[in-house]
């Protein structure tokens, strides 16, 4: 027993040598580190205790800041009379326990919302357009065209210019599905799910509401125009007759130009989606014969819809071009094509950016037609964009007296319609005039008629 004590003993004694050892070995290396950590946490609480101690003097003389506005009888006032409204004392009631807030309080509780809604501005792109279309329905004044005159044109004086315009509507739009399609008592349901899906984007950069992309009958609209101007037979075989005014010309003549086979051409759109997709699906074939410095679509802010909607309001920035929207970059044996049409033909020289609440549609009118004259060596202008805006241009430059369709109804989606601009000045006047005569429809044409049969 006792032998066996001490063999124990003795392997007691062999460990704590060891152990002893061991330490000796490691203890300068340990306590080193130790003191380094040490002085790092010292260093560490050194930074803090500054750091900690401002922000207690930042916190304090806000605190203080609140104190003293909130007591500033004018302020007091306007405080006092916030936490009387109903729907505030009931939201104090529900979070605070208690329905009428102390004026320092309830400022304390205004300061804390305007920060978080100036964060969710940093951090939610769409933010500020929301509160841009709130602020742009209530209080726009787009719906001023300019005014039409009776006044007469020289179109033989030296200093009258003509200009083809083709005029091309988008096809329809997301909005359309949701507000202008089907029974009305399914609105509810319809505008849910595209809230839904609105919400699912909210980070990024497309909406169905706010510049409102084509839906899947826009598309298919969209392909419908491409086929009827591919079907056509050539036109402009004479020579010159591409430099002739449309009143002159036939369809086939007017799509040759349209397609890029006859004369020079531009081609201008909306800055809205639905208006660029349009074009660029609809003129694919002339895009694919061409380069970007020979055909390029130009983006243009005076193009915009007329209206106060939000989907007349555009997503993209100013001088800058838009996203192909998510189901036009599916589209089957299409999609990889319009990707690369938005990224390599859009020119956004001209855009802007979104029109203001102190623009109206009599300056973008003016802002276009100048634009339009200002082209060199260009027989025609082809424009895609909107159904008001077209109309509102007809009203503004066809005599007064005219009581000619272009002037009431809108055009169909998709449609195509050519006619000759003039202008001129006539006793320090600018005169700008579309002659009734000259209207001509090539696609579609106008709503509450009998649709042209396609090619």
């Amino acid at each position: 027993m006792d032998g066996a004590h001490l063999n124990v003993s003795h392997y007691v004694d062999v460990v704590k040598e060891q152990l002893l050892s061991a330490w000796a070995v490691a203890k300068p290396t340990a306590l080193a580190a130790s003191d380094a950590a040490f002085t790092a946490a010292t260093g560490a609480a050194d930074f803090l205790e500054p750091m900690s101690a401002k922000v207690m003097v930042a916190q304090a003389q806000l605190h203080d800041y609140v104190v003293r506005l909130s007591a500033v009888p004018a302020v007091q006032e306007v405080l006092e009379s916030i936490s009387e409204v109903g729907v505030v004392q009931d939201v104090a009631h529900a979070t605070l326990g208690q329905r009428k807030l102390a004026p320092e309080s309830l400022l304390w509780v205004l300061l804390l919302v305007i920060g978080f809604a100036l964060l969710t501005f940093l951090i939610v792109p769409k933010a500020k357009l929301a509160v841009w279309g709130f602020f742009y329905f209530f209080l726009a004044r787009d719906k001023k065209p300019c005014k039409p005159t009776d006044m007469k044109i020289d179109k033989s004086s030296p200093n009258c210019k003509r200009m083809k315009i083709v005029f091309i509507r988008h096809g329809e739009s997301q909005w359309n599905s949701v507000f202008n399609k089907g029974w009305k008592i399914f609105l509810p349901i319809r505008l849910v799910r595209a809230l839904i899906k609105e919400a699912s984007m909210v980070f990024q950069r497309d909406s169905l509401f706010y510049d409102s992309p084509l839906n899947a009958q826009g598309i298919q609209q969209g392909w419908d125009l491409l086929a009827f101007l591919a079907s056509q037979p050539p036109g402009c075989r004479e020579p010159g007759t591409c430099h002739k005014p449309v009143e002159q010309l036939q369809v086939e003549d007017i799509v040759s130009i349209i397609m890029g086979d006859a004369g020079e051409s531009v081609v201008a759109s909306s800055i809205l989606r639905r208006a660029i997709s349009t074009v660029l699906l609809a003129l694919s074939p002339r895009l694919l014969k061409s380069t970007f410095a020979k055909d390029r679509v130009h983006l243009m802010t005076s193009l915009q819809e007329i209206s106060r909607n939000v989907d007349t309001l555009s997503i993209t920035r100013s001088r800058t071009t838009p996203k192909v929207p998510v189901d036009e970059a599916r589209m089957k044996n299409m999609g990889d094509l319009m990707s690369h049409w938005y990224k390599t033909r859009l020119d956004s020289r001209q855009n802007s950016g979104n029109k203001t609440l102190g623009t109206k549609a009599d300056k973008r009118q003016r802002q276009f037609v100048k634009w339009v004259f200002e082209q060199r060596d260009v027989d025609c202008i082809i424009v895609g964009g909107h159904s008001l805006w077209f109309r509102e241009f007809f009203k503004s430059f066809m005599p007064k007296s005219s009581v000619h369709t272009a002037k009431t109804a809108k055009m169909v989606n998709c449609g195509v319609v050519a006619f000759d601009l003039y202008r001129t000045v006539q006793h320090g006047t600018e005169v700008i005039r579309i002659p009734p005569e000259s209207i001509k429809e090539i696609y579609g044409g106008f709503e509450g008629k009998a649709k042209k049969k396609k090619g």
